[in-house]
This record gives C-alpha cells, sequence and structure tokens, in this order.
C-alpha cells in the first residue's frame, strides 16, 4: 500500500532546512502466517535495492525471534532504521495473520535513538489495528511539525548525544592493548572492518568507534551493518572516504581489499591487512597513548566521557605538533603542508616518520596525494 508522495522529499543537504525531522520515508515490513515476507505499507517509496538489503537485516523472516530487536545501518546516502517484534509481544496489537512485524524508518541523517523512538511509536499507532492511515498521520504531523503526541524532535536536537551513546571503555577493555591499533586507524582515516555474529552487538560496536577521534565528530564514515552482497560491496569499493564498516559474516576476512584493519569481535583480535602494515608502526606516543587507554578501563573513577576527552587532548598535541613543521605550499601559499623532509629533519625513529607523514596525508597537509 503506498500513500501520496510528502512535498519535497529529497535526502539532501538542503533537506535539514525544510525537513528538520531528517523523514525520507516509512514502511511496515511483516512476517505472515505462511512465513512469507510481505511489504504492508509503505511511504512514499522504498526502492527494490533497499527493500532486499533491509529485508536481510530485518530478522523478520527469523522464526526464533523471542523479543524486540533494533538494528540500523545505511546505503548510499539513506539511513534505515528496523525494529523487529514478534507480533505476540506487542501490547494491545491485534494482528491475526502476522508473526513478525518490523517497523522501518528512512531519514537522512544519524540518530539511532531519535529514530528508534520514533519507530516504536509508529509501531504502536499500527498494531492495534494493521492501519497504515494512522501511521501517515504521525508521519506528516512530524515531517510538518516536528511532532506527534509525546515524540517531539526537539528532544533530541543535540546530536553530539547521539554521538556519545555507547561505551569506548566497554570496546578498549574487550582489545585491551590492541586498542592503539583502532586509534591509529581512526586517526589516520584508514579503512575499519568490524565482524561480530550479533546484529544488536555489532552496530553498538560500530557507532563507538568515532569517539576515538571525537573531535572530527563525523559518524558519516559508518557503515553499522553491511552484508557481503555484491550491491552493499560495491558502495564500499567506490567509496573514497575511509569508513567503518560492521558485518556479522566473518568470511568477509578473506576480502583485505576492503579494509586496512579487521576487528573480530567473537576473538577478541585485531589484524592488519598485508597492504597497510606498513602504516601501523609504532612509537612512544603510541605506547603512552595505549597504556593510558588500557590503565582507563582498570580504574572505575574514570569515565567514558573522561576517556575520550583524554584522547582529543592528546590527538590535539600530536596536531600540534605537526602544525609546527607545517610551512607554506608552494603551489598555494594560503596552504600549510608537510614535507617528509620536514619530519626528517626531527631526530625521531623511521616508524614516527611514517606515521607523522600519514597524519598529515589525513589531515589535507600533503602537497599531492602520495604516500610515504
Amino acid at each position: 500500500v503506498r500513500g501520496p508522495p510528502p512535498p519535497k522529499m529529497v535526502a539532501t543537504a538542503a533537506s535539514a532546512l525544510t525537513n528538520p525531522s531528517g523523514l525520507v520515508g516509512a514502511a511496515v515490513l511483516e512476517r505472515d502466517r505462511n512465513n512469507d515476507a510481505v511489504w504492508s505499507w509503505v511511504y512514499p517509496e522504498v526502492s527494490k535495492e533497499l527493500r532486499s538489503i533491509i529485508l536481510d537485516k530485518s530478522a523478520v523472516l527469523d522464526q526464533d525471534l523471542e523479543k524486540p530487536r533494533r538494528v540500523f545501518g545505511r546505503f548510499k546516502q539513506t539511513w534505515f532504521y528496523v525494529v523487529t517484534c514478534p507480533a505476540d509481544s506487542i501490547p494491545d496489537a491485534d494482528l491475526p495473520l502476522v508473526s513478525t512485524v518490523s517497523m522501518i524508518i528512512l531519514a537522512d541523517k544519524y540518530h539511532p535513538e531519535m529514530y528508534y523512538s520514533l519507530a516504536a511509536l509508529m509501531l504502536q499507532q499500527y498494531t492495534p489495528h494493521g492501519s497504515g492511515p494512522s501511521i501517515l498521520s504521525a508521519f506528516i504531523s512530524i515531517f510538518t511539525s516536528g511532532s506527534f503526541e509525546k515524540f517531539a524532535i526537539s528532544d533530541y536536537k543535540d546530536v553530539r548525544k547521539a554521538y556519545l551513546k555507547g561505551s569506548l571503555k566497554s570496546v578498549i577493555s574487550k582489545f585491551g592493548i590492541e586498542s592503539i591499533l583502532i586509534y591509529i586507524a581512526v586517526l589516520l582515516k584508514k579503512r575499519v572492518v568490524v565482524v561480530c555474529p550479533d546484529p544488536e552487538e555489532l552496530v553498538t560496536i560500530v557507532r563507538v568507534l568515532p569517539q576515538m577521534v571525537f573531535k572530527r565528530l563525523n559518524w558519516d564514515i559508518i557503515y553499522p551493518y553491511v552484508d557481503a552482497t555484491e550491491i552493499e560491496i560495491e558502495q564500499l569499493t567506490a567509496s573514497t572516504e575511509p569508513y567503518i564498516a560492521g558485518f556479522t559474516d566473518p568470511s568477509i576476512a578473506d576480502r583485505e581489499d576492503l579494509y586496512d584493519i579487521i576487528i573480530d569481535v567473537p576473538n577478541t583480535s585485531i589484524s592488519i591487512a598485508s597492504h597497510a602494515s606498513n602504516h601501523f608502526g609504532l612509537g612512544k606516543i603510541h605506547k603512552e597513548i595505549a597504556m593510558y587507554m588500557t590503565s582507563a578501563t582498570e580504574d572505575d573513577s574514570v569515565k567514558d566521557m573522561d576517556v575520550i576527552k583524554e584522547l582529543v587532548e592528546r590527538t590535539d598535541n600530536l596536531l600540534e605538533g605537526l602544525n609546527k613543521l607545517a610551512a607554506p605550499s608552494e603551489s598555494n601559499a594560503d596552504k600549510m603542508v608537510v614535507s617528509m623532509e620536514a619530519i626528517r629533519a626531527r631526530k625521531m625513529p623511521p616508524s614516527m616518520h611514517k606515521f607523522l607523514y600519514n597524519l598529515a596525508l589525513a589531515e589535507g597537509m600533503v602537497e599531492t596525494d602520495g604516500t610515504a
């Protein structure tokens, strides 16, 4: 069932001005008593490729699903947030022909808590009678006015709260001293792949990792839940930007072309791709950061925010040191660049030469796009 298209629902940078809700669309996906998946309500539309991606991740066909499950992901410029529940677990639900129901929210921005809450609200509107118009009413109200019943976009206006969700300390505790490799990868804008068989745990870990370099405030680098399908792999291989991508399939480890480091959650290990090993040389600075991170996890008085602030300060110190090596570009006097010659002039181990050059490269402070 399709509703009429809402006004100017285009996921562009300008849409943040005309559509503060970030809403792009919504849908209901159900498993009927014949164990078939049915898109019972779609507004205004969901492309064929996105339907396939969401269906695979929704768990709507999982006959063993016993409790609600929440996952989110991203395909191209569209974020999708999926809340899936057994029909008989939803209070006041009257869906006699339905075993499982998924509420899907499509948006052009990152904010899991806001869209999970919205999905729960729309489930409450839909499940008493399986009524699409009741969801449409909520959708249009939020799209146009920013609120519906007890839900208000204004309650979620500080997106930094979404950035700070999760526990960086728990990630560091899990991987111990090897956590320094994650820090280096995020700092140097390398490609990171995370493998975890539990989708909910997977998206929770992936969303935390940009906190390693919180000062960038960039969560557009994450692809929290990716399947190893041709269309989803293609969006990674086509990307010219760094990313942090989450997979449930451990066989992705065989695809070294997709990552510089891979984080194996069940085996609590981190591996460096053979082509990237020379980017992860360690020096005194890395040892100090690694020792701080591991000691912080052992101190209950140190909170997640304390760790984030400390890493911000240490990152700032690194960048300040890099700026001291910078000189005006020969081709653009307004641009400050760092040369390998300037780095080598400082008395440091060779591993630090390469690290600092690659940091300059990540910060756009080199003359060319070459590597050291």
